[in-house]
């Protein structure tokens, strides 16, 4: 088996685009001739799904999201690294931290990020973006709000793996594993290659005013990856981010205090300097205790691979 990795640097990205494109359009036409007859409704009443909807309505939403994310960013990812390497996971990062506590300090920078984050995109709603951006920005804060009404514990699992668990992994194994790989390769350091797959992090999420703290949520995880050495810390401080306000949504149906505290539509300054405080001593914690990914982690051959290829070369 000849793999990608043979290929040079061009023809490998172009291969992961096109597989990428390739998994899209397969998802889209398994979501129009599928779909519809396991759900019993039409895309155009999948896709218009907002409070109100039935539960079968909502059930069929969640497996066309589930499909997407699935199909947009954990195959490509994969798949990709299956044929460009004898050793995929590593290939993608998927590795224990180098200590313990990486683990909990990955969770930790993204808790204490939350509500700096949340202020951030709170600012963002000052700016007047134009009638047609806003009425767009806030069809997609109702679909949000009817995905989040669970009733049981089954639709909170359902819930929960589809907005929080699915995307960690995808989009990490996607943007993380693959995509900042690429473009690492290419430059001197790892500034360039975090700060321009964050830009392409925060513009696949459709939330117009979160583009800045998205964009820096994805600079965050893509610290984490380098500081820890193991994506498998960035898809904790994901899944935390993602997940936290489903828990708290859930378990606000039966606390008045949780209740009141997600419908606040206003971030308290003493909730955001209390979590810039857990970010600032995380962060210093992991800085202190990093276990960076090494010099030579995007090599597509190891450095025995090397010395045996040249030593080939010399005897020949």
């Amino acid at each position: 088996m000849k793999y990608f990795r043979e290929y040079p640097w061009g023809f490998q990205l172009s291969l992961f685009l096109l597989m990428a494109f390739t998994f899209i359009s397969g998802a889209s036409a398994i979501v129009q001739s599928v779909l519809p007859k396991a759900t019993g409704h039409s895309i155009e009443e999948i896709l218009a799904f907002t409070t109100g909807g039935s539960a079968s309505l909502k059930h069929a939403f969640l497996a066309f999201q589930a499909l997407n994310s699935v199909s947009v960013f954990f195959l490509p990812a994969a798949v990709f690294a299956y044929l460009a390497t004898p050793r995929p996971a590593a290939y993608l990062g998927v590795r224990k931290p180098g200590k313990p506590v990486h683990w909990l300090l990955s969770v930790l920078i993204m808790a204490g990020a939350m509500p700096v984050l949340m202020m951030i995109q709170q600012l963002m709603h000052n700016i007047d973006f134009g009638p047609g951006l806003k009425a767009s920005h806030e069809a997609q804060m109702k679909l949000s709000e009817a995905l989040m009404v669970m009733n049981s514990p089954a639709e909170f699992i359902s819930v929960f793996l589809v907005m929080a668990i699915t995307p960690a992994i995808g989009e990490e194994l996607f943007f993380r594993g693959v995509f900042l790989r690429f473009v690492r390769k290419r430059t001197l350091n790892m500034v360039v290659p975090v700060l321009f797959t964050a830009v392409i992090f925060s513009f696949v999420h459709p939330n117009l005013y979160g583009y800045i703290s998205i964009f820096l949520a994805g600079v965050l995880l893509a610290v984490i990856y380098q500081l820890t050495g193991s994506i498998l810390c960035s898809m904790a401080g994901h899944l935390y981010f993602n997940g936290l306000q489903v828990v708290l949504l859930y378990f606000g149906n039966s606390n008045a205090t949780i209740k009141d505290f997600v419908s606040r539509e206003q971030v308290s300054w003493t909730f955001v300097t209390a979590g810039a405080a857990v970010f600032a001593g995380s962060f210093y914690l992991l800085l202190k205790s990093a276990t960076p990914l090494p010099v030579n982690w995007t090599d597509d051959f190891s450095r025995a691979e090397i010395d045996e290829r040249n030593s080939g070369k010399s005897a020949l």
